[in-house]
Parts: C-alpha cells; sequence; structure tokens
C-alpha cells in the first residue's frame, strides 16, 4: 500500500495535513481534491447512499447515520480507465472499532474477506484528517436490497409473485454465503438491507451477492 502524505504547498499552512494510504493499483485513480482533503472532498463530492438523518443514543452517540456513505463521482486514470468508488466515513464510536480503538478496524476485515477470495467490495484508500476517519471502496456492481425499485420489476412483466420468489431466492444465497463465511471465521449478521445484488432480470435470478458493511464482524479463525 502506497502512503500519501500531502505537501505543505499543496495546502494552506492552517489546513490540517491528511494521512491517506492508497491500495497499489488504484494510485493513478485517486483525484488530487480527494489527496489534498479528502474530508472536504467526501462531503463535497459525496452523494448520501440512503436517505434519513443522524440519529444519537441517550449519550450523544450516534448509532445511525445515513450521512456517513456517500457514492463519489467517477475516478479516472491517466489513460481514462474508470472506477466507481464509494467513501464511508468510520463511526469510532460504535461496534468493533470501539471495542478494539482501531478506526480501521472495517478496512482490515475486508483486507482479510479479500485475502480468503471470498466476496467483498475491492479497498482503494484510507484517509485520517482531524480525527475523521474514511475509507473508500469500489463500488459493487449490482443494485442495493433498497434500490430494488428502479429496476421496475413489475413494468418488465414481474407479478407480485415473482418478486416475493426473487426474495426468497436472495435469501437464499444469503444464507448460503453465511454458511460459506463462518466456516472461514467471519461472523456478523445478515440482513438483505446489507447485501449488493446482481439480478439477472430477464431470467428472474439472483445471479450473485456481496455482502457489505463489516463494522460488526467478528474474525475467530486467529
Amino acid at each position: 500500500m502506497e502512503s500519501v502524505l500531502n505537501q505543505q504547498n499543496n495546502i494552506s499552512e492552517s489546513a490540517p495535513v491528511p494521512i491517506i494510504e492508497i491500495e497499489p493499483e488504484f494510485a493513478g485513480f485517486t483525484p488530487q481534491e480527494f489527496i489534498i482533503d479528502p474530508v472536504g472532498y467526501f462531503e463535497r463530492e459525496g452523494k448520501n447512499i440512503k436517505k434519513g438523518e443522524r440519529m444519537l443514543d441517550e449519550q450523544g452517540v450516534v448509532r445511525e447515520d445515513p450521512t456517513a456513505v456517500k457514492d463519489f463521482p467517477v475516478w479516472k486514470d491517466a489513460e481514462g480507465a474508470e472506477i466507481q468508488t464509494v467513501g464511508k466515513r468510520v463511526n469510532a464510536n460504535k461496534g468493533a472499532m470501539a471495542k478494539s480503538g482501531n478506526p480501521f478496524y472495517e478496512y482490515e476485515v475486508m483486507q482479510k474477506v479479500g485475502q480468503m477470495k471470498l466476496p467483498v467490495a475491492r479497498l482503494v484508500a484510507k484517509a485520517e484528517q482531524s480525527g475523521v476517519y474514511l475509507i473508500v471502496m469500489e463500488r459493487i456492481p449490482g443494485v442495493r436490497w433498497s434500490e430494488l425499485d428502479s429496476l421496475n420489476l413489475r413494468g418488465q412483466g414481474y407479478s407480485v409473485e415473482d418478486i416475493v420468489n426473487l426474495r426468497k431466492q436472495a435469501e437464499q444465497v444469503m444464507n448460503d454465503m453465511k454458511i460459506k463465511f463462518e466456516l472461514a471465521g467471519f461472523v456478523r449478521g445478515w440482513k438483505l438491507k446489507d447485501m449488493v445484488m446482481q439480478i439477472d432480470v430477464a431470467n428472474k435470478k439472483v445471479a450473485g451477492m456481496v455482502p457489505t458493511d463489516w463494522e460488526r464482524t467478528k474474525f475467530t479463525s486467529i
């Protein structure tokens, strides 16, 4: 992984200098705007994936934050190749991050999943700036369950029964995946809302699925 410390002449003296680590295969894709100011880029350029507002508990700790995961604009390298990316602001006071004291716990879990050749988004970069932690990953091809309406399945000839059957298929694929992950030592919650699915619309089949949201995952093989 390539470490990037921004040069002082790229930013004002008063601006906080971020620490960024970029996965080597994506070094040529990372926009200079992100390298100079990753948190600012996240807020300016990112588009919320989920709707809603932040939810705090009685102690004022953030428990649900729809603003924490954002789709970024397309990133390009010098040759014009493109990648679609997703940025996530880490809630360091939640889940395994809080227990471990490691704000990049989720990043490291995803690395382990990839090393074991199990389905996971490819990691692009991680960044820390003024106590804010970000991870960037490649967007997984497919649709999130919350986006299923965008496929207009009824308009493409699906009956209510077809849609119910599609959900049953998705649940079966997810349950089969759960077994594989647990055999590899990964224990996590499994919900369709945390999955990205590849759907064969013409044949009314779930062709594939990739989990997201690894922040509460436990790795028990070591």
